[in-house]
C-alpha cells in the first residue's frame, strides 16, 4: 500500500515491536529508520532480526512519549511514521497528536496506522489527510499524508 513512498525516506517505527515493519522499509531503500519501543526485549529481537547490520538504524528503548519528546529536542522530522500500537490501547490518537504538537513530521509525511477493524479513529488533528484505509481480516490499516500548511 506504501511502496512508492518509501525510498530515500526517513522512517520512524513507533512500537516497533519484532521491527518487521521498519526493516521492509529499509529493503524498500528508505534513507533511515529508527526504532522504537518501551520492551528491551523487543529491542533485543529487532537487532537480532536486522542481523546486527544496524547501518541506517536507530534502536531506541523508551516509551513512545518520552522518545517522541526527545526528537523534538533534536529537532528531528520524519518523512513517513509506522504506528502499531497495542490494540487496546489509546496510544494511537496521542501518537497523532504528539507528532503534529511537537513539529517531527516532514510537510506531505506519510503516517501507516494499524489498529483493531473495530477500532473508529477519533480525536485527530486535521492536518493529517486519510489517503487509504483497508481492512485485512481483523486488522484495518489506515494511511494518512500529512500537511503542515
Amino acid at each position: 500500500m506504501i511502496n512508492e513512498h518509501i525510498a530515500g525516506r526517513k522512517v520512524l517505527d513507533l512500537f516497533a515491536g519484532s521491527g518487521a515493519l521498519g526493516i521492509e522499509c529499509l529493503s524498500r531503500g528508505a534513507e533511515k529508520v529508527v526504532f522504537v519501543d518501551a520492551q528491551k526485549e523487543s529491542i533485543k529481537t529487532i537487532k537480532q532480526n536486522l542481523r546486527n547490520d544496524t547501518n541506517g538504524t536507530e534502536l531506541i528503548c523508551s516509551d513512545f512519549q518520552d522518545a517522541l519528546h526527545t526528537f523534538s529536542k533534536r529537532n528531528d522530522a520524519f518523512d513517513m511514521v509506522l504506528l502499531d500500537p497495542p490494540f487496546e490501547s489509546e496510544y494511537l490518537e496521542k501518537a497523532l497528536y504528539l507528532l503534529h504538537k511537537k513539529e517531527l513530521l516532514c510537510d506531505g509525511a506519510i503516517v501507516v496506522c494499524e489498529m483493531s477493524n473495530k477500532k473508529v479513529l477519533q480525536n485527530y488533528p486535521q492536518k493529517y489527510i486519510m489517503i487509504k484505509d483497508k481492512d485485512y481480516g481483523t486488522v484495518k490499516v489506515v494511511i494518512f499524508e500529512y500537511h503542515k500548511g
